[in-house]
Order: structure tokens, then C-alpha cells, then sequence
């Protein structure tokens, strides 16, 4: 009787609290079962050396991105020098080579530095010289790049720009192909682009203005995304497949670098004070928000799986050692790609590292990639 009794009493507090069981089972399951991330990232500056950033992500912390260690792939070791020749961009990671390509964003001298650097030992093992393009009147260089499996595609942000094709092997400039078609605006202001998955595509983009090469860019609002053949742009052709506008503050908006997610579905754009998701088949925007005063973002890079990306933001801080002494900080910062929203705090790349040596410059970050475990 009792072995029933007992047996009867567990029926009906499972009858009566089966579904806040289910609730509580669930809640658990789902936090067992959130996916975290573990990788290195490769960030670049303007001080001449690439940010090597060991992370840990948990997106339901409020501090999701954890720094387990920071370090740094060092170009050049003369200061003087870093600053002039060095200053980077544009990182562009060929995974099944274990090689990173790079470029820079300023032109020493007659030309522009890049090179590329073997992953696995942390070694540089070209740097090299490319030829400045003549008619440039607007100074930046490279930002933006994409990459085929034996070529690398550097975009030229500056005015007049170009997408240039350099081979992997040799790092030399094959050819320089102008951004010239009847439905790329004159009045344009820092190109970008970056490759599509499948390597049969290049997205371009870039923002128009009243003038050409100027920021901020007057009353114009309109900024355009170019969908190109790649085939048709290694042999020197831009071939427009698709093309769309979008609409935003000339004041204070400017198209970035980006990045594909992993499937090509939604193409990630960064836009300084805001950023965009992009149907690139549809041409169609999927969605848009914007950073809150004093952040500036400069990439956007998909985390695997697609459903959370990275922002490189610049955040104007104070810092904490050094009252008074006000800079700006390079910092990383999670971004769901569902909710289209940015998640928990943003963490610092870049002032986190030059604090141990007791320096407060202010810090010009850009473009990212990564390693996952």
C-alpha cells in the first residue's frame, strides 16, 4: 500500500507540474546546448603590426567575448618606419593555405606595400612593393580584398580606384582593373569589396557623394553594392550582375569592409555608423541598425554557423589610468545576425594590449579575420 501510495503521489505532482518540468528541462537543455566559440583573430592597425587575439565567446554572457590572450604579428620594428609604410587595412586569410594575405593603407612612395604571412610559424614570408596608380587623387590605399585560390584581389578605397589582381605565389601586380561602368557613379568615395564563398562572385561597394572622393559627402544619400563576375574581372572586366542602392546619413554614413556569411545568403556590410544585411541574390536588404554615439564600426565578419558576427569598432575613451587622457580604442563587439542587433559589451583589442606598456595612443583599427577551433 504504501509503494502504491508513494507511487500515486509522484503521478500527480508529475500530472500537476509536468509543464513547468518541461519549461525548466528545456531552459537547461537550451543553455547545455548554447554553441560557444574558440579562435584567433587577426586584427589590423595603423601602428604597423597585426593584433593576434586568442577569444573565447559566449553569447549569453553579458560580457560575451572573453580575451584569453593577446599578441601581435609585428611588419616592421622601426616605429618611424611602421607608421609610413606599414599602417594596415585589410587582412584575407586563405585557409586551405594556412597563409594570411595583407596590404597597406597608405603609399610609400610610389607604391603600396604588401605581403602575405605563413599562420602556423607567424612568419612573414613576403613583403613587397606594388605600383602606386598614378591617377590616384585621393590618398588611402588598400582596405577592402577578396581572393580566388591562386589570386588575391585588393581593392584600392581610394580615388581613383581599382581592384587589382596580384598571384599568390609571386605577389606580383598581374593586372589593375579600374572601377569603370556606365552604373558606377563618378562621384564615388571609398571602394570595398570582398569575394563570394563559391569564388564565381565579387561584391563591390561604395558610397557616392556630390563630389568625388570626398567625405562627408554632401546632400547625396545614395550608396551603391555592385555584384560582379569574377571570372570576367581576373581578365580586367567589370561585369555588373546585379546592383542595388541604399540610403543613409551622408554626414555620418560611408560603406566599410564586410564579409559573406559562410553559405552566401546575406552579404555583411560595416557603414561607420551603422550596419547593413544584404540579400546579395535578391538584392535586397534584409536589415539595418545602427551604433550608439562616439562608436564607429569598421568590418563585419560572420562567427561560423552564421548566427552571430563581429563588428570592429572604434570607441572614443578616457582612460582609466591616465585621467583626463581621452583616445580612441579598438574594440570587438558580438552581433546577432537574427535579431539584428548587437550583443553585451564590446571588449578592447587594442588599448588592452598598449596599456601593459604604459603608452596611450589612440588606436586606428580596421579590418579582422579568424581562425576557429
Amino acid at each position: 500500500m504504501a509503494t502504491r501510495s508513494r507511487s500515486r503521489s509522484f503521478s500527480a505532482f508529475n500530472a500537476g507540474c509536468g509543464t513547468v518540468l518541461g519549461i525548466c528541462l528545456a531552459a537547461a537543455m537550451a543553455t547545455a546546448s548554447a554553441q560557444t566559440y574558440e579562435g584567433t583573430l587577426y586584427v589590423t592597425g595603423m601602428g604597423g603590426h597585426i593584433a593576434k587575439v586568442h577569444v573565447k565567446i559566449d553569447p549569453s554572457r553579458p560580457e560575451p567575448i572573453t580575451i584569453v590572450d593577446l599578441d601581435r604579428i609585428v611588419l616592421n620594428n622601426d616605429p618611424a618606419i611602421a607608421k609610413k609604410a606599414y599602417p594596415l587595412h585589410d587582412v584575407r586569410i586563405d585557409h586551405a593555405k594556412k597563409v594570411m594575405y595583407w596590404s597597406a593603407f597608405v603609399a610609400d612612395g610610389d607604391s603600396v606595400r604588401a605581403g602575405k604571412i605563413d599562420l602556423l610559424a607567424d612568419k612573414i614570408i613576403a613583403d613587397v612593393k606594388l605600383p602606386k596608380d598614378a591617377k590616384l587623387t585621393m590618398p588611402p590605399m588598400y582596405c577592402g580584398s577578396g581572393q580566388t585560390q591562386d589570386k588575391y584581389l585588393p581593392v584600392v578605397m581610394g580615388y581613383q580606384g581599382s581592384i587589382d589582381v596580384v598571384d599568390k605565389a609571386t605577389m606580383k601586380l598581374e593586372r589593375r582593373v579600374p572601377l569603370e561602368h556606365p552604373k558606377i557613379s563618378k562621384n564615388y568615395v571609398w571602394a570595398h569589396g570582398v569575394s563570394a564563398p563559391n569564388g564565381k562572385e565579387f561584391a563591390l561597394w561604395l558610397s557616392l557623394g556630390d563630389k568625388a572622393g570626398t567625405f562627408p559627402r554632401g546632400s547625396e544619400t545614395r550608396q551603391q553594392i555592385f555584384i560582379l563576375d569574377t571570372a570576367a574581372l581576373l581578365t580586367g572586366e567589370i561585369k555588373v550582375l546585379r546592383d542595388m542602392t541604399l540610403r543613409s546619413d551622408p554626414k555620418s554614413s560611408a560603406f566599410f569592409r564586410g564579409y559573406y556569411t559562410s553559405d552566401g545568403k546575406q552579404l555583411l556590410i560595416s557603414g561607420r555608423d551603422r550596419q547593413w544585411v544584404v540579400d546579395p541574390q535578391a538584392m535586397k536588404l534584409l536589415g539595418e541598425s545602427a551604433n550608439p554615439p562616439g562608436m564607429e564600426n569598421h568590418d563585419m565578419q560572420p562567427l561560423p554557423g552564421n548566427r552571430y558576427a563581429l563588428l570592429t569598432q572604434r570607441v572614443g575613451i578616457e582612460v582609466a589610468q591616465a585621467p583626463g587622457t581621452k583616445i580612441t580604442d579598438g574594440q570587438i563587439e558580438l552581433y546577432d545576425l537574427t535579431k539584428r542587433a548587437r550583443v553585451g559589451k564590446a571588449v578592447s583589442v587594442c588599448n588592452e594590449c598598449h596599456k601593459n606598456a604604459n603608452i596611450w595612443p589612440t588606436s586606428v583599427l580596421c579590418g579582422i579575420d579568424s581562425v576557429w577551433k
